[in-house]
């Protein structure tokens, strides 16, 4: 979803708060993150492309999802990319938590050979999922 906001707890004023401090909670800043662009992941799925193995594809799929902004739409061409489910998993446990959009994170699925390695994902992410 365009214009996601992201979380960022801060200390309001610089001052520091002490675990004792009986005052308002810390007050929680939300600002705007633009979105990785197509060019951004057009870049990043060459430099994954460049690559023979997937340790390497799954080195560089990380790092991206850190430093961009990506949907799971974006993810799953990133992961469509490697060769075995077992980086795939592992790629979509890591990048869960840096996702645009995690409530569209079940369309994950289609990009997995066995739905056990789905199943085993969203475990990871979702408490609670059952199969």
């Amino acid at each position: 979803m365009v214009g996601m906001a992201q979380h960022h707890h801060g200390e309001p004023g610089g001052r520091g708060h002490h675990k004792d401090h009986h005052g308002p909670a810390p007050r929680q800043e939300v600002r705007y993150v633009e979105p990785s662009s197509p060019e951004q992941l057009a870049m990043v799925l060459r430099v994954i492309d460049d690559q023979s193995f997937d340790d390497k594809k799954l080195e560089i799929a990380k790092l991206s999802v850190c430093l961009g902004h990506f949907f799971v739409r974006d993810m799953v061409q990133m992961a469509s990319r490697f060769s075995f489910d077992d980086k795939r998993k592992e790629f979509f446990i890591f990048a869960y938590r840096y996702c645009m959009d995690p409530e569209n994170y079940y369309n994950i699925r289609d990009v997995f050979s066995f739905r056990s390695n789905f199943d085993e994902v969203m475990e990871a992410t979702h408490p609670g999922y059952k199969r």
